[in-house]
């Protein structure tokens, strides 16, 4: 039987959202009909040891943003879907789409697959880009309707973002202190510093809490600079970086995302996994995931307001976390993710 080959195409390997997906999707294809092959452009590779243990066939190349680079990328893609005879380049994020436009241009065989993994492309000048691309491209992946635009092509296909549930639906006693936790680089866009300014606002009020940061990124050391001069030091904690992410949501009361902008944000889905109550922005793909039916969808200025309404309420909250949870299980496992990848990889690998 001939097997299909697939190269997943990515700016970098750190630690976000789009690299835990295309771990786990190289890590579960099915072995016996795709051979996946995985190519970093860039020099973060925080993520590469995880790759690696999982057997997955990766390359780390190291390159800039400069023209020289983009055109050494080029050759070298070029070079590598030759010798590996790639059918489908599945581009993640707008960067690796650019490149494997190009790749496409010498290899008009090979289709293009594009997951943008976020609502927000960063300017309108890559919008634009990335529509003039379209006829380049054979499918878009989005995560649901709610972030459908003009650059995509209309004959996209709704995938969301799956993971392991029975990874995170585990038992683990609660902190003994009631516990926010939020999860997510330490990026403007992930507005962390609402949480600092809300946690100062609720030791004002005798709240008796903490809120637990996992994650690393460029604002590491405003934000510290941010606790201190609030006095939350040991309130709220910077925890860097974990492995032990399930843990850490199963310990804690309640999950927070005040993001300005997502995609359908991994931790999220874990949260649920994890039956924690969730407090999030309706941005992206999110409103598909998350209702005031499952959790608390409210607007930058409610934010305060719901944290402290599970904090006053736990058992309501709890309930929206387990229903929260069901919806998880059924919709966004792994298995039935991946699946969709495979029976999409296969219809374009045949045309």
């Amino acid at each position: 039987m001939k097997k299909f080959n697939i190269l997943q195409l990515v700016t970098g390997l750190g630690v976000g959202g789009a690299e835990r997906v295309i771990l786990d999707l190289s890590r579960s294809l099915d072995k016996e009909i795709f051979n996946n092959y995985v190519v970093s452009m860039s020099c973060r590779k925080e993520l590469l040891g995880e790759f690696h243990i999982n057997g997955i066939n990766t390359v780390v190349l190291d390159k800039t943003n400069s023209v020289k680079d983009f055109i050494l990328l080029i050759k070298y893609l070029n070079t590598f879907v030759k010798k590996k005879h790639i059918d489908i380049i599945h581009a993640h994020l707008p960067h690796a789409l650019i490149v494997g436009s190009f790749v496409k241009l010498f290899n008009p065989r090979v289709k293009i697959v594009f997951t943008s993994h976020s609502l927000n492309i960063e300017s309108k000048f890559r919008e634009i880009i990335i529509y003039l691309l379209k006829p380049l491209r054979n499918r878009d992946i989005v995560f649901s309707k709610d972030i459908v635009k003009f650059f995509y092509k209309k004959n996209f296909t709704i995938i969301p973002n799956g993971i392991d549930i029975e990874k995170y639906h585990i038992q683990k006693e609660k902190f003994p202190i009631f516990t926010y936790i939020a999860v997510g680089r330490l990026e403007s866009m992930k507005n962390h510093k609402l949480l600092i300014e809300i946690a100062n606002k609720l030791k004002k009020e005798n709240y008796l809490f903490q809120i637990l940061i996992v994650g690393e990124g460029e604002l590491r050391l405003e934000l510290e600079e941010l606790i201190t001069k609030y006095g939350l030091v040991g309130i709220v904690k910077l925890l860097g970086l974990r492995n032990d992410i399930a843990n850490l949501l199963n310990q804690s009361h309640c999950f927070l995302m005040p993001s300005i902008y997502e995609g359908l944000p991994i931790s999220m889905l874990e949260a649920g996994a994890s039956s924690l109550p969730v407090i999030t922005t309706p941005v992206g793909s999110i409103p598909s995931l998350v209702n005031n039916k499952n959790g608390y969808l409210c607007l930058e200025k409610e934010f305060e307001m719901a944290m402290k309404k599970v904090y006053e309420d736990y058992s309501t909250a709890k309930k929206k976390g387990d229903i929260l949870y069901n919806k998880v299980r059924e919709l966004y496992s792994l298995s039935s993710v991946v699946r969709e990848h495979e029976k999409l990889y296969l219809e374009l690998s045949k045309v």
